[in-house]
């Protein structure tokens, strides 16, 4: 899968630092999700559907696995905690989350670039 270049913006599959600006929707079985980075080291998390809905800002840690590939984890409010595996070399998203009862969620979907931004999260 290609698709990683947004117009005025560089290529996220060569990326060797998380860019701030990125936005891209991921639409699970479970439910869809629209995530934003922003500067800091936080993302925004839009679920608009379903029993997980609610939009949420988290602070996330990301070490970088490869160019266009990175390993992404946070804990949300509830104490749920995620990790994602972001290959935007191939367009996809793997998704692990712990939810607060103790449910163990593993997702995979295509990512669908919305915008790209050019600085660093970090």
């Amino acid at each position: 899968m290609t698709n990683s270049i947004i117009e005025g913006a560089g290529d996220i599959s060569t990326a060797t630092e998380y860019p701030a600006g990125l936005v891209f929707d991921a639409a699970f079985d479970e439910f869809s999700v629209r995530l934003k980075t922003l500067p800091g080291r936080e993302m925004r998390f839009d679920i608009a559907d379903g029993p997980f809905a609610r939009t949420e800002t988290v602070r996330f840690d990301v070490t970088t696995v490869r160019p266009g590939v990175f390993l992404v984890s946070w804990q949300e409010a509830s104490r749920a905690t995620v990790v994602h595996l972001e290959d935007f070399v191939q367009m996809v998203l793997h998704s692990y989350a712990t939810l607060p009862d103790g449910r163990f969620l593993k997702m995979q979907a295509p990512i669908r670039m919305v915008g790209q931004g050019t600085g660093a999260a970090q």
